[in-house]
């Protein structure tokens, strides 16, 4: 007679699955009025009709662009450079984007050029310090050398050689130009 007893199993996720399944949802076109607030992406491509409105405030292809805020009714509200507008849901839905590539700056390689983008939330601490620095968003950085142990980081910036280490090196967000 079988037994009515529950009997348990253990679920093993398979690695290779679930990486193929992220660069696959990564690879899917993304619209402005599906993505998430608070993330920052790129601007793929502009699919709607009349986007000479979008061009002047600057929604372009290869734009940088933040949602700020989503509206219950599907208005969104995104930042582009030092702007900040609203789209409503049916132009947020032909606007298409792409994840942001973000790197760190202590595993950029030597002789990379890169552009300060933001500061982490957690670093507060080093925000202001980096800012002091004139490691200010959109300044560009190129880097020189890294110690061998990888702290600290020697950059130039506004013509000048500076040296991070790797806290204040992790506080800063950058992107490769």
């Amino acid at each position: 007679m079988p037994s009515s007893r529950w009997q348990p199993f253990i679920y093993i996720a398979d690695p290779h699955r679930q990486q193929s399944q992220r660069q696959e949802a990564m690879s899917k076109p993304l619209s402005l009025a599906t993505a998430t607030v608070g993330d920052r992406y790129r601007i793929a491509e502009l699919r709607c009709t009349n986007s000479h409105q979008l061009l002047a405030m600057g929604v372009a292809p290869n734009a940088v662009i933040t949602v700020l805020q989503r509206h219950d009714q599907g208005a969104v509200m995104v930042g582009v450079n030092t702007q900040r507008f609203c789209l409503n849901h049916e132009l947020a839905a032909q606007i298409m984007l792409a994840p942001l590539e973000t790197i760190t700056l202590g595993t950029a390689p030597v002789g990379s050029r890169l552009r300060v983008v933001g500061y982490a939330a957690t670093a507060p601490i080093y925000k202001r310090k980096l800012l002091a620095m004139g490691l200010t968003p959109g300044v560009e950085i190129e880097v020189i050398r890294h110690a061998p142990l990888g702290d600290p980081t020697d950059i130039r910036v506004r013509g000048f050689h500076l040296s991070l280490r790797r806290d204040e090196a992790a506080a800063l967000q950058v992107q490769q130009i």
